[in-house]
């Protein structure tokens, strides 16, 4: 096996070659950083994006642990004052696997975390079932929307009493040694959920060990073990996000999670070159936080460079 410094220097050099931001990289074996590139001496919290959507998968892991939900619950029985007169015959059958698997039935995507619509609109939960079109029978088409994300964080929320990042203070960041963590809020004061919870590498290292490991970081199991197993299988077909040249993208997805190439692993990953690999086999963690439009270029790079090596 070749020396990890080594691996990860040759995906640093290739990203640097193609002008790519990448800020932060680490390789983990057994719990144990064998590599590290860092382009700033301080490792600063950064948005992670979408790579928190696992975050909100945990959070619903945990609530269907403490009774709070159930994964066959419809959205417009938890949200009835926000239903429309007419919901049509597939809004009611929204439930929250669904939600966790991004097959609502959603004909589009609704607005994303850099749109117009997240600087204006003011109520989003208002603005879901306003907006939502859902042309499909939920269940049998994937499609990727934040706003799955949103509203489940949303459905936590209500339940529990506080908003997610209260709810997972001390059951999940503190005991993931993420300390006073930071996550944006919508103007109504939910956590956005599916982006903006900000980190430094070593943190989204700790939340890398813990999904390989299942749920289980050190000597504490923060997710359910059987939930994990589940969340982190292949549960829907998304080969149709699959785009030309990307090494990476359309294997499958699990509850807010992305199936790898690689069978048996999986990710957490998110806008501008967030990624947070897990190989429970190998037992290994690779993460990068980026700050770069042309992501796919530095996910095609760890599969040229890195995951080969593993």
């Amino acid at each position: 096996m070749r020396n990890d410094q080594n691996i990860l220097s040759e995906f640093v050099i290739d990203t640097l070659k193609q002008n790519l931001n990448v800020m932060y990289a680490q390789i983990w074996r057994e719990g144990t950083r064998t590599a590290e590139y860092k382009r700033m001496p301080v490792k600063t919290r950064l948005n992670t994006w979408s790579a928190c959507k696992g975050v909100v998968s945990c959070a619903a892991g945990i609530a269907l642990d403490e009774g709070l939900i159930r994964l066959d619950e419809k959205l417009v029985d938890i949200f009835p004052e926000s239903v429309p007169e007419d919901p049509g015959s597939n809004l009611p059958k929204v439930s929250l696997e669904h939600l966790l698997t991004m097959t609502s039935g959603l004909e589009n995507s609704l607005f994303f975390c850099d749109w117009e619509e997240r600087y204006t609109t003011k109520d989003w939960i208002r603005y879901f079932f306003t907006n939502a079109v859902f042309a499909n029978e939920p269940g049998t088409q994937w499609l990727y929307s934040n706003f799955n994300t949103y509203m489940l964080s949303c459905v936590i929320e209500k339940r529990a009493g506080v908003n997610l990042l209260e709810y997972l203070r001390n059951r999940f960041f503190e005991p993931l040694e993420i300390g006073n963590p930071d996550w944006t809020l919508c103007p109504k004061g939910h956590v956005h959920a599916a982006n903006g919870l900000y980190v430094t590498i070593d943190e989204m290292a700790n939340y890398g060990n813990m999904i390989m490991n299942m749920g289980r970081y050190k000597d504490r199991q923060l997710v359910p073990e059987s939930y994990m197993k589940k969340a982190t299988s292949n549960l829907a077909d998304n080969s149709a996000s699959k785009t030309p040249g990307n090494l990476y993208s359309g294997f499958g997805y699990g509850y807010q999670f992305v199936m790898n190439p690689e069978p048996g692993s999986f990710r957490s990953d998110g806008n501008y070159g967030q990624f947070c690999l897990a190989y429970p086999e190998k037992r290994t963690v690779v993460v990068v936080m980026s700050l770069e439009g042309q992501f796919q270029k530095i996910g095609n790079s760890l599969w040229q460079t890195v995951v080969p090596q593993l």
